[in-house]
């Protein structure tokens, strides 16, 4: 038996037919059951009059409009009465399931079961209930991801999906979220998941997928929350969420947060210190133009663990409970982004949403790799051992500033062509993205050395005066639409189309030659979605979609004199797949089989002709995947997945050590993944709940011939909740249960264990 709040709002929704033609379109753009709008549709609303005057570009973003709730109000506009707004009701976090429910990770917000590609949604009451605290914690529940560690010339969040990079397909409400930093939850309401190539969705990357962040906006209601957690190795959260009605149709939230904590280490440790601040402003909710002005603040201070070096293809024994950095180790990071928004919306439900967002990115890094000294052997090995912090003071020690602005907007509409009904997105995006990398070249002396069972972390100083290495300039132009045809009441068809225009400079002020000066690229691109879905009744929907993707020479803001000659990769995405609505709605469940796969890949190989690295290179991941999340009984949640990788390399360079690695794996590709956590209430008082993540074998990427590997793994958590009274609770959280020592973040040159054993308690008050 569904929860009876849910299944209320599952049977008004089943009531709708699938002929309802525009208004089933409308109740999902729009935030009331009957919006208020202009119907004057020749009005050039604020957003197209800010890009008719800048002629900078179009974009996308359309954010999920918010469910009706309770009170209705009235509202004048351009001097014309306006039909009645709904406005939005309270949270209700005890009556959500784990489901994902309406989305805009397609650009249009739909229901997950009209995507015909695979869908995995976070959202806030999984966040929530396993305490998570970070974007990589909340990453865990999702089959098909991997970790890589922040070695090369990249930190903060490092991620492969399906076993490719995701790197640069990290997103925040539909705009790139490429920077890098540690991203935090404390303004996040959910996570969205997107498998397979979305070029025409996104533009450049997303070969394995996309992976987009959606804020906390604010409601129409006065209503707070504060979230405060202590735990084991000294930590301490605490979280405020301020969400106050100012009018009719206003409303501003603020969401603040405080974090420490001690990480790996009994003599010593890694440690994490982070200061959250999210404003949003909205008003004219529910009206013909509604506005939205927000600015984030993230900055951390953080002693980072960079693990250990490889032995004998293992991760290292005797290692896993030191940290051996130093006390002068740091990764000091800020984020600063600030975004305005405007939606349009005309009686018919078509909107117009532009959204422009400005960002300011910087980081500081000092870390330590260590590894056993040379010599070290198994007969050898004890608690005397040596090991080595690198050669260099300067060694792991980088510094960076990226300043990125992005515009984008949406058109959506829905039309009859031909007696079929026509749901379009027409939009376009305009980026500038700035990135500088520093270095500290006055750094000297090597890092001391230490030993295997008593490491020192006594700090050394420097000099840390930096200097620029590398700029990098990039300005793109995407220009996309997509039509959703339903073609008959049972069958939808989804077609797009996206033209990108990608430019790049490249500067290298401090390099010798051939290793200096300006290097530049143009590549202009056209991506492609294509789906079917056979939708029988309103619990079922199976699909079988097509993509494409590219990855220019620049994705990752660098060049080098062969790559800035070579033309973009390519790769497509060919899925079927199945979701179903059970227990009337409550229980979600999907399956899919899919191929990704990069056929003309980079590779050593000079093209001598052209200057330019060979794309002879091919590769692919075959991906089996199964997943349920909701409510199988009013007392009992769940969300769970099982996942099956099998990644080949196809071809590579046609040296030997490029032939080698021709029906390997290509790394970070596990051939076996599961997730599970499910809560159960007993009474009105208790709920008690615990899950756990597994994961096979798994090997670092971009070493492909490498015999390192680190060994699989079953970790399991546990969940305690008390009801205090009504919204107050007390909540008990044990992460790895059994103290489980596992490797969950790999590099070709070392590896980091997960966390070990961690106790919180949380008490959380709304009011």
């Amino acid at each position: 038996m569904a929860h009876p709040s849910a299944r209320a709002a599952r049977l008004a929704r089943n009531k709708k037919t699938r002929l309802s033609g525009a208004a089933s379109f409308s109740a999902l753009t729009n935030p009331a059951a009957t919006p208020a709008a202009s119907s004057d549709k020749a009005l050039l609303p604020l957003g197209a009059l800010m890009l008719a005057v800048s002629v900078s570009g179009w974009a996308q973003s359309v954010t999920p409009a918010p469910t009706a709730g309770t009170p209705a109000a009235a509202t004048q506009t351009e001097g014309k009465s306006l039909s009645t707004v709904t406005v939005t009701g309270a949270r209700d976090r005890e009556n959500q399931t784990y489901q994902s429910g309406v989305t805009s990770v397609g650009k249009m917000p739909v229901p997950a079961k009209d995507i015909p590609q695979s869908l995995t949604v976070v959202n806030e009451k999984l966040i929530h209930d396993q305490g998570k605290d970070s974007f990589k914690s909340a990453l865990e529940n999702v089959i098909g991801i991997t970790f890589e560690a922040g070695e090369g010339g990249r930190v903060g969040d490092n991620i492969r999906l399906r076993g490719f990079s995701a790197a640069g397909d990290m997103y925040s409400d539909g705009m790139r979220d490429i920077a890098q930093y540690n991203r935090d939850l404390f303004n996040v309401e959910r996570v969205e998941v997107l498998r397979g190539a979305a070029s025409m969705l996104f533009g450049r990357g997303s070969t394995g997928g996309v992976i987009n962040q959606v804020s906390k906006q604010p409601r129409l209601i006065t209503e707070h929350e504060v979230n405060a957690t202590v735990g084991t190795k000294g930590y301490q959260r605490y979280q405020g969420d301020f969400n106050f009605k100012l009018g009719d149709d206003a409303a501003f939230r603020i969401n603040a947060m405080a974090t420490d904590g001690d990480g790996r280490g009994e003599n010593a440790s890694a440690s994490t210190h982070r200061r959250g601040l999210a404003l949003d402003y909205r008003f004219g909710i529910g009206t013909a133009n509604e506005f939205e002005i927000s600015y984030y603040h993230l900055h951390y201070n953080d002693k980072p663990d960079w693990g250990f070096g490889w032995f004998n293809s293992r991760p290292a024994p005797l290692t896993e409970k030191y940290w051996y950095g130093l006390n002068t180790d740091f990764q000091n990071d800020k984020a600063d982004a600030l975004t305005l928004s405007h939606t349009h919306r005309w009686t018919d439900g078509s909107s117009l949403k532009t959204t422009v967002r400005d960002g300011y990115y910087s980081r500081t890094l000092r870390a330590t790799q260590a590894s056993f000294v040379a010599g070290t052997t198994l007969a050898n090995l004890n608690a005397n051992t040596g090991v080595s912090r690198g050669n260099t003071s300067a060694g792991n020690a980088k510094a960076g500033n990226e300043h990125h602005t992005f515009l984008q907007t949406d058109y959506l509409t829905t039309t009859q062509w031909f007696g079929r009904k026509n749901s379009l997105l027409i939009g376009a995006e305009y980026a500038v993205e700035n990135s500088d990398r520093l270095s500290y070249p006055l750094l000297t002396g090597a890092k001391p050395g230490t030993t295997v069972g008593n490491p020192i972390s006594t700090g050394i100083g420097g000099n840390f005066t930096q200097r620029l290495e590398t700029s990098f300039k990039a300005t793109t132009l995407g220009l996309y639409m997509q039509d959703t045809i339903d073609l008959t009441p049972y069958w939808k068809l989804v077609a797009g189309l996206r033209v990108d225009n990608f430019k790049a400079d490249y500067d290298r002020p401090t390099g010798v030659p051939p290793n200096n000066g300006r290097l530049s690229r143009s590549d202009s691109l056209l991506s492609k979605r294509l789906g079917i879905m056979y939708q029988p009744t309103d619990e079922v929907s199976y699909y079988a979609a097509y993509g494409t993707s590219f990855n220019t020479s620049g994705d990752l803001y660098q060049f080098d004199p062969n790559s800035a000659n070579t033309a973009p990769e390519s790769s497509r995405n060919m899925e079927i797949g199945a979701k179903w609505e059970l227990y009337g709605g409550d229980l979600s469940l999907r399956a899919a089989l899919a191929r990704t796969e990069k056929y003309n890949e980079r590779n050593t190989d000079i093209d001598t002709n052209t200057n330019s690295y060979l794309l002879s290179g091919k590769r692919h991941t075959d991906a089996l995947e199964f997943e349920v999340a909701g409510r199988l009984t009013p007392q009992w949640d769940v969300f769970a997945g099982i996942g099956f990788l099998k990644a080949r390399i196809d071809k590579s360079g046609s040296n030997a050590a490029g032939q080698a690695e021709v029906g390997q794996n290509p790394g970070l590709s596990p051939s076996r993944q599961a997730t599970l956590f499910t809560t159960y209430r007993i009474g009105d008082k208790w709920r008690i709940g615990g899950g756990f993540t597994a994961v096979s074998t798994n090997k670092p990427a971009n070493s492909v011939t490498s015999t390192n590997r680190a060994p699989g793994y079953v970790k399991a958590d546990a969940l305690l909740e008390y009801r205090i009274s009504e919204g107050n609770t007390v909540k008990l959280n044990i992460d790895n249960l059994f103290d489980k020592v596992y490797y969950n973040t790999l590099y070709r040159g070392f590896v980091a264990p997960g966390d070990a054993r961690s106790v919180r308690v949380t008490l959380t008050s709304k009011f």
